[in-house]
């Protein structure tokens, strides 16, 4: 072989050599990973024998058990033998299947419920009852409304539109006015002078003739023109006075100041305004008319007249009794004759405007609505009561106590046209599981090992063939592990299976072992032969070499 020949092979065995150690390596590469495979086929092995699987237990009409997969379907349809039970899921609603969800939705009543399911006798052979119109209370409501709305329309007696004045009734009733009028210049004396002129507006409140005092003094006025002084001489009378006079002797004193007034008042006489003229507080003899107190005033303010007063006039002691006097004075003037003189209007009942309000009133009186209360219907009788009671018990868990839709009318939005309502958007208290998941084993089992569901069983606190579904029954929470229907077990398919495939995935990673290792054995065979004969070409090669180097040196 020449030189040339001998590079070229040696450049060829290179190439192989180099293309077996790839080889190699990737038949090293395979043989881990059949070893993760290995290692895979034993953790699903390994998985399948702890897998365990929930199996729900039951009796049929014989009494014979008969055991199934846990599904929510077997759980919670009706069974003859079965206690009942209901899904939950974390809102509190009671997941129903699809169709008892349909039947809910299209019944108005428990009554067309329990219809939906084929326990009730057919129509026209059930017994005839008594129950509440459902017409009934809206029209009462609607009645009592225009009632009540009617009542406050009543015409009231003491409205003062019925209070007609009585003719005559305000005549002098500014007689107090006249009477300060008429004795200005006594009180003016009085109050700007500091006389004892109060004592002639006394006389003249009396008038002429014999007065007696409460304790039995008698004294004379005279009439005439007045003179001043002790003498008893009244001024000259007027219509004014002598009405005075009629008014005060009938009239008790004090009026609605029988305990005392003891504040200062302010008098105006001729327009002027005289200030801080102290009220007497002594207690009033409420069974003492304004005359006789007149009476008595004078005759105690005698005592206490002063001949040298100032004006020459005369005047009262300033002793306390002399003030007393003075004192009582104003207390006559600012109360007993403002009270006696100063005449409210008098007014009488209008009993004939008043009947005539009242006939009008009572004509318009709303009629009661001609709606019985109680209407006959036909009660149909149940024909399989465990079904009916399974079906009753579902209806009060979905719906509530009422044996009607709950939420019928109870929206401001609520149009009776569109029939019964519901508050299924916003609290309903029962949701549709669909049928995949309600048939499935595995979707309930994740469900209650990952708390999405709770379980709750119909509990009987007094059963009877007539229980109501709600006095005698309670759906009651319990704890799955509790449920003596289920029982839990190894998976023996899903372990048979898994061994099955564990076995064959053992076998086929053998096989494929084996033939990874001829493949190796090849390779190293062939990377043997390859080296030897590269070593040889090299040694050849090197020998020319030499050999040519010495031909030449």
């Amino acid at each position: 072989m020449g030189m040339a020949a001998s590079q070229a092979r040696l450049l060829t065995i290179t190439a192989r050599l180099n293309h077996i150690e790839l080889e190699s390596q990737n038949l090293s590469n395979a043989k881990i990973r059949l070893s993760d495979n290995t290692q895979r086929a034993s953790d699903k092995y390994i998985k399948a024998l702890n897998k365990t699987e929930y199996l729900y237990n039951t009796y049929n009409a014989k009494g014979e058990m008969i055991t199934q997969d846990l599904t929510g379907a077997a759980l919670t349809n009706y069974g003859e033998l079965k206690n009942q039970y209901g899904l939950i899921n974390s809102a509190g609603q009671i997941l129903v299947s699809e169709l008892d969800g349909k039947n809910f939705q299209e019944s108005n009543t428990l009554e067309e419920f329990l219809d939906k399911y084929g326990v009730l006798s057919e129509p026209g052979k059930g017994e005839i009852v008594q129950v509440t119109n459902p017409e009934y209370a809206p029209a009462m409501d609607e009645y009592e409304k225009l009632y009540d709305e009617w009542m406050t329309q009543k015409p009231d007696p003491e409205d003062e539109k019925y209070l007609t004045e009585i003719p005559g009734s305000t005549l002098n009733s500014d007689l107090y006015e006249k009477f300060m009028s008429a004795t200005t210049p006594c009180l003016h004396d009085t109050f700007e002078l500091g006389s004892n002129c109060y004592m002639h507006v006394l006389i003249d409140l009396m008038g002429p003739g014999e007065h007696t005092t409460s304790d039995g003094q008698t004294y004379t006025v005279y009439p005439g023109s007045g003179t001043y002084g002790l003498d008893m001489t009244a001024n000259a009378r007027t219509e004014t006075m002598e009405a005075v006079t009629e008014a005060i002797k009938n009239t008790p004193c004090c009026g609605n100041v029988q305990d005392g007034c003891g504040n200062n008042h302010t008098i105006t006489v001729a327009g002027k305004d005289y200030t801080n003229n102290e009220c007497g507080d002594a207690p009033c003899n409420s069974n003492e008319t304004i005359y006789q107190k007149v009476v008595d005033l004078y005759w105690e303010a005698r005592k206490y007249f002063d001949p040298e007063g100032p004006m020459g006039e005369g005047g009262y002691r300033e002793e306390t009794g002399g003030i007393e006097c003075y004192e009582e004075f104003i207390h006559i003037l600012e109360h007993d004759l403002k009270q006696a003189l100063q005449k409210d209007p008098e007014y009488e009942f209008n009993d004939e405007l008043y009947q005539a309000d009242l006939e009008e009133w009572q004509a318009k009186e709303p009629q009661k609505p001609d709606v019985p209360m109680y209407v006959d219907k036909e009660v149909r009788k149940v024909t399989d009561s465990d079904k009916a009671q399974w079906y009753i018990n579902l209806w009060h868990r979905m719906n509530g106590t009422s044996d009607f839709k709950g939420g019928f009318g109870d929206s401001a939005e609520y149009d009776p046209s569109e029939g019964w309502a519901s508050k299924s958007k916003t609290e309903q208290s029962w949701a549709i599981l669909k049928d995949g998941d309600m048939n499935s084993p595995e979707y309930l089992k994740y469900a209650i090992d990952n708390g999405l569901i709770t379980i709750e069983q119909v509990q009987f606190t007094n059963p009877s063939d007539s229980d109501s579904g709600l006095e005698n029954v309670a759906w009651t929470s319990v704890i799955f592990d509790t449920i003596t229907d289920v029982t839990e077990q190894k998976d023996q398919i899903a372990i048979t299976k898994a061994e099955t495939e564990y076995e064959q995935a053992l076998s086929d990673i053998e096989a494929k072992d084996k033939q990874l290792d001829v493949q190796m054995k090849k390779l190293d065979t062939e990377h043997n032969a390859l080296q030897t004969e590269y070593d040889s070409i090299k040694s050849v090669i090197e020998k020319n070499v030499e050999r040519n180097f010495k031909i030449f040196s």
